[in-house]
């Protein structure tokens, strides 16, 4: 079953020393994108907001999409934020806490250089306006290469770090590069997460909470025409 799950990274163009440009969208397309997802007349929700829905009901709402952005890149404040205003659109973000209000390597890929990480003010400016936040852990560690019992450190102490930046509960989760092994879904569940996201990893046959399938939109979905195939599943 498909998810109404988008899974976004960088909203920029890629730089010259940039290695694998895959995780990244022009402002430019990312425009186009929302726009042909509004003609569509798609409903946004939030991740959670698309979890209460199916909780409630037993089945996602129609015409439903959910935009999710990993690791909390300054670009959503500067190139995104100001397009889902001005298209009237909510998302999630989902942040490594421990990169917050700095420039970080933890995140690239092997070989680039430090990259810029959301600003606490962006965050609570975003927060303000609807954005919601969850987390992508404390560390971005790789859940299915440590120890268990820095799964459950990584997954419980990020969920506190932004319930005490935000003074709102953290309630979703998304496993960094999409590893949700066994024991890093207890370790959600047991941290009072309400779901977690993955991306190809996840449960393709059924609705499991803790291992959400989302559609990435990647460079290669440049063009409209790529994009709109690409979200097709959701309408069948």
């Amino acid at each position: 079953m498909q998810i109404p799950v988008l899974a976004y990274h960088k909203i920029d163009e890629p730089t010259s020393d940039i290695k694998l440009r895959g995780a990244f969208t022009s402002s430019k397309n990312f425009a186009r994108q929302m726009r042909y997802l509004k003609r569509q007349n798609y409903k946004f929700y939030t991740a959670s907001g698309l979890i209460d829905f199916y909780l409630e009901n037993g089945a996602f709402p129609p015409r439903a999409i959910t935009l999710t952005f990993d690791d909390g890149w300054k670009d959503n404040y500067t190139n995104a934020f100001p397009i889902m205003k001005e298209l009237g659109i909510r998302a999630t973000i989902f942040l490594v806490s421990s990169c917050i209000g700095k420039r970080s390597a933890k995140v690239v890929a092997d070989g680039e250089g430090e990259r810029e990480h959301l600003a606490l003010e962006d965050i609570l400016e975003m927060s303000e306006y609807g954005i919601e936040f969850g987390s992508h852990t404390l560390n971005h560690k790789l859940l299915h290469q440590v120890p268990d019992e820095e799964v459950e450190f990584e997954v419980t102490e990020s969920k506190k770090e932004i319930e005490n930046l935000l003074q709102k509960p953290c309630r979703v989760f998304a496993y960094p590069a999409g590893f949700c092994t066994a024991a890093a879904q207890n370790a959600v569940k047991r941290a009072g997460y309400v779901a977690a996201f993955s991306t190809v990893y996840g449960d393709r046959e059924n609705v499991n909470l803790y291992a959400l399938n989302r559609i990435e939109i990647l460079r290669r979905n440049r063009f409209l025409f790529q994009f709109a195939r690409t979200i097709k599943p959701l309408r069948s």
